[in-house]
C-alpha cells in the first residue's frame, strides 16, 4: 500500500503570470481530514494541462491500488482504527484529484476498470507484493506477517510462494530470517537456499 505522499499537478492562472503548481498531499493522522496539503509553485516552462493529466493519471492509479489493498485488508478483518484512517486519507486524496479533473472538464479515470485489472493479478504476484511490502517495513508485526503469508485458505502452497518470492528478491534463508518481520521462518533450520 502506498500512503504517499501524492502530488497533484496543476497550472495556477490566478496570478498575472501562470505558474506550475505541485500540491503535496501527505498522510497525517493528527489532522482533521487525515492529511496535509502543501502547494509549491514553480515557473510554468514547458508544462501544460496534458503534462498535468499524465502525471495525475499515474497518481490516481496508485491511489486506486492503495484503496483496493486497504479495502481487502478490511474485508479480511484487519479493520483497526489505523486502517480505517488510512482508507479515509486515500478517499480524501482521491477527492482532490476528482475535483481537479472536474475543474479541467476532463473525465476522471474509471476506477471500476482499473480495480478489475488489479483484481486479476495472479496469486503469486499478489503474494510477492505482500512479501516485498512486509520486507520493506521493518516495523511490521511478525505475527501478522506470518498469519497473512502463511494463510492456507488464501494461498494454495504458502511455503512455495515464500520460497519463490525470497528467491526473486535474491535473499538467502538466513538473510530473510535476520529481518525482524521474518524471524518465524524455518524454525527447524532445515531450509535450503
Amino acid at each position: 500500500m502506498n500512503l504517499g505522499p501524492y502530488t497533484l499537478f496543476d497550472i495556477d492562472g490566478q496570478n498575472v503570470e501562470a505558474q506550475f503548481e505541485i500540491s503535496v498531499i501527505s498522510f497525517e493522522i493528527r489532522e482533521p481530514l487525515n492529511h496535509t496539503l502543501t502547494s509549491i509553485y514553480q515557473p510554468l516552462q514547458e508544462k501544460t494541462i496534458v503534462t498535468c493529466k499524465e502525471h495525475n493519471d499515474t497518481q490516481v492509479k496508485l491511489l486506486f491500488e492503495s484503496k483496493v489493498e486497504i479495502e481487502r485488508e478490511i474485508s479480511q478483518g484487519y479493520d483497526g482504527s489505523k486502517t480505517l484512517t488510512q482508507l479515509d486519507y486515500i478517499k480524501n486524496t482521491l477527492k482532490h484529484f476528482r475535483n481537479w479533473y472536474k475543474n479541467q472538464g476532463l473525465e476522471f479515470p474509471d476506477s471500476n476498470a482499473y480495480i478489475q485489472q488489479l483484481e486479476r493479478k495472479p496469486k503469486y504476484q499478489e503474494y510477492e507484493e505482500l512479501f516485498n511490502r512486509f520486507f520493506s517495513d521493518s516495523n511490521a508485526n511478525p505475527d501478522e506477517v506470518k498469519r497473512i503469508l502463511n494463510d492456507k485458505t488464501r494461498w494454495k502452497n504458502p511455503s512455495a510462494y515464500l520460497r519463490e518470492a525470497r528467491r526473486k528478491a535474491e535473499l538467502t534463508v538466513s538473510k530473510l530470517k535476520a529481518h525482524p518481520c521474518f524471524i518465524w521462518i524455518d524454525p527447524k533450520g532445515t531450509a535450503k537456499d
